[in-house]
């Protein structure tokens, strides 16, 4: 484990990949944006005239225009003024969405970075309100490099969600009553795709996070359609089956979670749209500095590149003084170069994972001496050229038992077929990780996330987790390697260390910290490695606080565990098992 902490200590005093200017400004203290208190009755946001739409529109025209002649002068800085600017919807091109706002080909060098300094300005999206999967779009970064951008708010235009406060439960037929929060429009139909679920939520704003052990499956939270109530300014909405009203009526629940459950009084938020709030596509050590999120059900994303980038006291959540409850879509971090760093970060109210750290993984086809073929895939294609070029390494695992196999460095790319710089044939059972692409040494730091649906995700590595408040989530941190599934890596070199977990992961025999795998077959072996968990307070998971399957040279030290298991009379500990900690077909454990 000595190479472990190593590792692991240069990334906390150096977070891998950062520039000199992004360095600076993270050993500045943190100084979180915190949202302030929630109420349903509080009004929709912000409303403006059709004049003052029509001048927000026209100066939105400038924005663009004014940061590229900045960056022709070869100036440090450029200013937006304060104010608001309106953007419409995406277009669409050849290589997909070109977004409303979309800064392209600002590369500065290390030396000579750009800020675009955005404090006070509020730049809103008009997006329309399809239903997921159907997604808008809204700022991106693309092909830029050592750009700062500061202060910015974005906001979506219009609502893009259905949220009420619950008035009635009628668990004959199976439907729920909410009064309309205002600003909410009933849409005219309803698709039945995944995304059409609930998330509810407490009068206050807290999440009722042990709800979301009705997600196995996918389907206990979906609802069927939502229809106008016989009362003015409610609606009904109607379940895809019983289990959501039947678990709020069973008296074991009621005596475990009690007042965590929702009920008369309290909030359902009805998923419906989903938005790509911010990019950053094919760039290199960008910083977001102070930006704050408001697009309901926006997701931030990282992909491919370089990498390095910062995030640094940043906010993703509803606008503070509204009605709206529902957040972000959580952020995908998605095959760069080198990780990303996030310092100060308050994530509030996230509709699906937290925060994905992954690459891509292949199916091999076939091999020839030195070449392999791999199974074409619409999604893993994005890894190949250009991302990928001759010096990049491949890892090779056998897909069913998880063995690894060995490692080979490209020389030559010609679409779905590599040549690397040895023979390969024994290699055709293999799956292929791409280490250089996984968005690996990532660091986080000094965030807050509460009140979220679901988990962070980690798949890569190495990467570190310290001084985090984690409170009221669904799942939490899930280390997880799933071999048939084309998102993947292996999470290796993980720190986890000085976090508060609060009632994360609380549905029946949840874990704060988790580990799952899988293979095409019967996995044989470990696959994550060299985890530390260490200095961390656990209180009030919903069964063991760190339950680790498969993982070599692990270490759990110096944690402290309150009033955890409390859902055991829901969910028996599976043979052998109790206590805080579990550890599974692990080898090289050290626990104190």
């Amino acid at each position: 484990m000595i190479a472990t902490f190593t590792l692991l200590l240069g990334l906390a005093g150096a977070a891998a990949g950062l520039s000199p200017h992004q360095q600076a400004l993270l050993a500045q203290p943190a100084r979180p944006p915190l949202p302030g208190p929630y109420s349903l009755d509080d009004p929709a946001g912000s409303v403006f005239s059709a004049d003052q739409q029509r001048a927000q529109r026209q100066a939105a025209a400038t924005v663009v225009p004014l940061v590229a002649a900045a960056y022709r002068s070869d100036v440090a800085s450029v200013r937006i003024p304060p104010g608001d600017y309106r953007f419409g919807q995406e277009t669409w091109g050849p290589h997909g969405p070109i977004y409303p706002l979309e800064f392209a080909g600002l590369r500065r060098n290390a030396a000579r970075p750009l800020v675009i300094d955005a404090t006070g300005a509020t730049f809103w999206f008009e997006l329309g309100d399809e239903q997921a999967p159907t997604a808008h779009f809204c700022l991106a970064f693309r092909d830029c490099a050592n750009v700062t951008l500061r202060g910015a708010t974005l906001a979506r235009a219009t609502r893009g969600n259905i949220e009420g406060r619950i008035t009635r439960l009628d668990p004959a037929a199976n439907r729920i009553e909410i009064r309309l929060a205002a600003g909410c429009a009933l849409p005219t139909k309803f698709s039945g795709g995944m995304e059409q679920r609930l998330v509810p939520f407490k009068s206050d704003g807290r999440f009722c996070a042990p709800l979301y052990a009705l997600q196995a499956g996918g389907m206990h939270l979906k609802y069927r359609d939502i229809v106008p109530s016989d009362r003015p300014g409610h609606a009904w909405v109607t379940m895809l089956d019983r289990t959501l009203l039947t678990t709020l009526a069973d008296p074991r629940w009621q005596a475990v979670y009690g007042e965590a459950l929702p009920g008369v009084g309290d909030g359902l938020s009805c998923l419906y749209t989903v938005s790509v709030a911010l990019s950053l596509i094919d760039s290199a050590n960008l910083t977001m500095d102070g930006v704050r999120v408001h697009v309901t059900k926006g997701a931030g994303i990282e992909d491919h590149g370089d990498g390095g980038h910062l995030w640094k006291d940043c906010y993703f959540g509803p606008p503070p003084g509204t009605n709206q409850w529902q957040g972000g879509d959580g952020f995908l971090l998605n095959g760069t170069r080198a990780g990303t760093t996030w310092d100060g970060m308050v994530v509030r109210h996230t509709t699906d994972d937290i925060a994905n750290f992954h690459g891509y993984t292949h199916l091999v086809k076939s091999t020839d001496g030195p070449q392999l073929t791999l199974s074409p895939n619409s999604e893993t294609r994005r890894t190949l050229a250009p991302g990928a070029v001759a010096g990049d390494r491949l890892l090779f695992w056998h897909k069913r038992t998880g063995r690894r196999l060995g490692q080979a460095v490209i020389t030559a790319l010609d679409g779905d077929t590599i040549t690397v710089d040895q023979p390969v044939a024994g290699w055709a059972e293999a799956l292929v990780e791409w280490p250089d692409h996984e968005s690996a040494g990532w660091s986080l730091r000094r965030c807050d996330f509460a009140d979220c649906y679901q988990r962070v995700m980690i798949q890569s590595g190495p990467g570190e987790i310290r001084d985090f408040r984690f409170a009221r989530i669904g799942s939490a941190v899930e280390l997880n390697s799933v071999f048939p599934y084309v998102e993947g890596g292996v999470p290796h070199h993980i720190t986890i260390a000085g976090n508060s977990f609060v009632d994360a992961n609380p549905q029946p025999g949840g874990a704060a910290i988790a580990c799952w795998l899988a293979t095409f077959g019967q996995l044989e072996v470990p696959l994550p490695h060299d985890v530390a968990i260490t200095g961390n307070t656990f209180r009030g998971s919903g069964g063991p606080a760190i339950w680790l399957r498969g993982c070599a040279g692990v270490t759990i030290t110096d944690n402290r565990f309150e009033a955890n298991e409390r859902a055991v009379m829901l969910q028996a500990p599976a043979a052998g098992h109790s206590g805080p900690v579990w550890t599974d077909d692990c080898v090289d454990v050290t626990l104190r």
